[in-house]
């Protein structure tokens, strides 16, 4: 029987490789990996035909409307050797998407195989990938937790401890702690317990640390000597949670936080404005931002960054700009000039500091 985690690891391979939508059934006819995460664990009966005659079974729209949990598409036993295993289906009418359905059908067959004959640690690592994403899309329940730990040889108690470590100017070749090939030489680097903590790269390559109980606190002291070792180094500090909903949620605002420039260790508690408009639509955030702060030329908006990073302090920002005070005074006034809101002003600072974050998160990565 084929597991789910590695089902769901060669759906989202297939489907970035060839923009294909594909679902994987287990030899139930149940939806265990698919393109569209909400169909996972619903009944698909194209798949049970399959079962039943070991045959190819394509399904039009019109042919789909009296089926339960099916959509058009070409359903393709899957198979282990000789054994039926599953099913793996490829969505779209199969006029069009029939001629490329046979490929990526042995594509999975091969992936499954190739899956079967991982070395124990590979797949352990896998499976730490692929509970990383999950958890990071807000696609686990506290019972697959769980199952995944098994999975992964680890057992990871609460409270949970999340950190995020990342490059501050990633470069070709480098990625968090040099992109290290081998998934456990990050573990000897951080120091960290691979049975008592889950570390896995996300999508941009950035680090993500759960480590529970005594192993949080030790992971968390860890990096922090690499980030005063490594001054290239960032390290998001999102904090504990106490039970499993609490690290989904801890999760979520951890994904929302802006890791561009953050050098050293960084408290997510520090970010929570950003963490806020990161939730507003982009296309509302662009427009704010160019709205507010748009007339500013770069000079100007780095004079506001460093002064609203002194807390408005004109003696302490003008030190760091390495400029006169009436330099300063000087900037703040074109401030007010070419946008309306005088930054020595409490409310329009509050506006200028919103704007400025606003067109952080705007900008590409």
């Amino acid at each position: 029987m084929i597991d789910g985690v590695a089902a769901q690891a060669i759906v989202d391979d297939i489907a970035e490789r060839l923009g294909v939508r594909v679902n994987v059934m287990d030899d139930h006819g149940v939806i265990i990996a698919s393109s569209d995460r909400s169909r996972v664990g619903g009944l698909h009966e194209g798949a049970l035909r399959v079962l039943r005659t070991g045959r190819l079974f394509a399904v039009t729209s019109e042919e789909a409307l009296a089926l339960t949990g099916t959509r058009a598409g070409v359903n393709m036993p899957l198979r282990l050797g000789n054994e039926l295993v599953g099913v793996v289906g490829v969505s779209g009418e199969p006029s069009i998407v029939g001629e490329i359905a046979q490929a990526i059908a042995r594509m999975a067959e091969l992936m499954v195989i190739q899956q079967a004959f991982l070395g124990e640690a590979g797949w352990r690592h896998r499976v730490r990938l692929q509970m990383i994403e999950d958890l990071r899309a807000g696609h686990l329940t506290e019972s697959g937790w769980r199952q995944r730990q098994q999975l992964a040889g680890c057992r990871v108690e609460p409270p949970y401890h999340l950190l995020v470590i990342d490059r501050v100017t990633p470069g070709p070749g480098r990625g968090p702690l040099d992109a290290l090939e081998d998934p456990s030489e990050r573990y000897r680097r951080l120091e960290a317990d691979e049975a008592g903590t889950i570390i896995a790269p996300d999508t941009g390559g950035a680090l993500w640390a759960v480590a529970g109980g005594s192993a949080g606190i030790a992971l968390r002291h860890r990096t922090s000597a690499l980030c005063r070792a490594e001054r290239d180094l960032g390290v998001l500090d999102a904090g504990h949670a106490d039970d499993f909903p609490g690290l989904l949620e801890l999760a979520a605002r951890t994904g929302l936080a802006p890791r561009r420039r953050l050098r050293g260790v960084v408290l997510l508690s520090s970010l929570e404005l950003p963490v806020l408009l990161a939730g507003l639509a982009p296309a509302t955030r662009s427009d704010a931002a160019a709205r507010i702060v748009g007339p500013l030329p770069g000079e100007l908006l780095h004079t506001l960054r460093v002064y609203f990073a002194h807390d408005r302090n004109v003696g302490d920002a003008a030190r760091a700009l390495n400029v006169h005070r009436n330099t300063l005074a000087y900037r703040l006034g074109r401030v007010e000039h070419l946008t309306g809101r005088d930054p020595r002003a409490f409310q329009d600072a509050v506006v200028l500091q919103v704007a400025l974050h606003l067109r952080d998160l705007s900008a590409p990565e």
